[in-house]
């Protein structure tokens, strides 16, 4: 825990030189870089040294029910060894710390391969746990493309995390498999929106904006599809026409106040504008565009609200990973829940409404891994939260106790009290031992109590007995 804590200090003081690093690789808002994989990244370091001391403490306890009154069991928790990692370069700090510190601080050495579109901030990450103190070793860096990526899930490795593409992560799944060893996979997601009647219209308008445009809209955890219920669905497209209006989008290198900049290069780009072509030619509407520099100054695509969006539209079946957002209108809260539930992703959804009861009993109904009731995407910035997604989503869970129990390979050591005495389901079996085991069942499960007190001897002598009593 004193790197970790070494690792905090080392990251606070560095702050702004972090911060400018990431916006240079990725194109990021400058203030988005410093609360995105900054700060966050910070509480995720001040949870981990907080919560990991007692998580990994083992103790004797009891085992429950009188055939095993005579054990005591610990539950060890032990590295599992090796961890692989491999993360995307749209959080390139963040999304890194988020793993490698509860695989560090529960004694495992790790593999880190960060993403080949951002070496610099890769580097760093392990310059800055070298800077903590950390022993040779114990975090390797390994830069390169998907082939290095491969090469490390078919390592000698002992556990892989993985961030990015579902093609890519099926692949790493199917390598792990191999060897059975565990993966977990983060895959994306086209996370459901879900505006209810009685939401405060511009508190979702702004919040959901957000959600959609921060990073440029690459984030897997965003409102991608909107659904709103038919009564104040005009409002809230209006109301989110006026936030994505007030959207500065430029070069973040240019001014501190910049919210939206380019996206990570020009194929990405390329991406999204064939999702909105598609989606126009099939008649959708473009509703609102933000303003955007000219294509000459970086990859850009200009923030856009669509409507009349249907179901054959590709911004409905497929992870848009850029500035794009469908509204679509919905009957009532049932047909959002389902429309929602449409799709091959399951990351996270949100729910805007002022009944939170009732968003909360909604929130049951969503496949996906999170819900968030009144906000959206930051629920991924919560260190104490279980994160991660069902269907193409991915499997198993990062952040949190999850995120801790993922690091670790569970060891139960079982201890008699009565060492040296027999047990009751050892040779030789009989007569006497058959009447012992029905006065246990009558004692530990029978239907009146006097067939429970009745069983109390037998049981004494089946539990406690030190001899051959067959």
């Amino acid at each position: 825990m004193r790197v970790l804590a070494r690792f905090r200090l080392v990251r606070a003081t560095r702050r702004h030189e972090i911060a400018t690093v990431v916006t240079e690789e990725t194109g990021r808002s400058a203030v988005g870089s410093l609360i995105m994989d900054v700060l966050v990244t910070l509480e995720f370091v001040a949870w981990t040294q907080s919560k990991t001391p007692g998580f990994l403490r083992s103790r004797w306890r009891r085992l429950p029910g009188p055939l095993f009154a005579r054990k005591r069991v610990r539950d060890e928790r032990l590295p599992l060894g090796v961890i692989g990692i491999i993360t995307p370069w749209n959080y390139p700090f963040f999304m890194p710390a988020s793993c490698v510190l509860p695989a560090i601080a529960c004694g495992n050495t790790v593999v880190l391969k960060p993403s080949e579109l951002t070496p610099r901030c890769g580097a760093l990450v392990g310059e800055l746990f070298r800077e903590a103190g950390l022993p040779d070793g114990v975090l390797e860096i390994v830069q390169g493309d998907g082939r290095s990526g491969a090469a490390l899930s078919r390592a000698a490795i002992d556990k892989m995390f993985f961030t990015g593409s579902v093609a890519s992560g099926r692949k790493v799944a199917q390598a792990c498999a191999e060897r059975f060893i565990p993966c977990s996979l983060e895959l994306g997601g086209s996370d459901p929106a879900i505006v209810l009647a009685d939401a405060d219209i511009q508190h979702a308008a702004d919040g959901i904006c957000w959600s959609r445009f921060a990073n440029v809209g690459q984030t897997c955890v965003a409102a991608k599809r909107v659904f709103v219920e038919a009564p104040v669905y005009d409002r809230f497209v209006e109301a989110l026409a006026r936030s994505v209006r007030d959207l500065r989008v430029g070069p973040p290198t240019r001014d501190v106040g910049i919210e939206v900049g380019p996206l990570i290069h020009q194929a990405a780009a390329d991406v999204i504008t064939s999702q909105l072509n598609d989606a126009m030619a099939k008649g959708a509407k473009v509703q609102v565009q933000a303003d955007a520099p000219p294509r000459e100054e970086g990859a850009f695509v200009r923030p856009t609200v669509l409507t009349d969006v249907t179901d054959a539209m590709r911004v409905m079946h497929e992870e848009t990973f850029g500035p794009l957002m469908p509204v679509i209108r919905v009957r009532d809260a049932e047909e959002a829940i389902a429309r929602a539930n449409d799709s091959r992703f399951g990351l996270s959804a949100s729910i805007w409404s002022r009944d939170r009861t009732r968003a909360s009993a909604l929130a049951r109904q969503l496949a996906c891994g999170t819900v968030m009731i009144n906000d959206a995407s930051s629920v991924v910035g919560a260190p104490d939260v279980a994160y991660g997604g069902v269907k193409e989503s991915g499997i198993g869970r990062s952040h949190g106790i999850a995120g801790l129990e993922a690091c670790v390979r569970s060891t139960a050591v079982v201890d008699d009290l009565f060492a040296g005495w027999r047990q009751p389901w050892w040779y030789h079996y009989g007569p006497r031992r058959m009447s012992q085991l029905d006065d246990y069942v009558d004692f530990a499960h029978g239907s009146t109590l006097w067939r429970r007190l009745r069983g109390i001897p037998g049981v004494l002598r089946l539990v406690f007995s030190a001899k051959d009593d067959a």
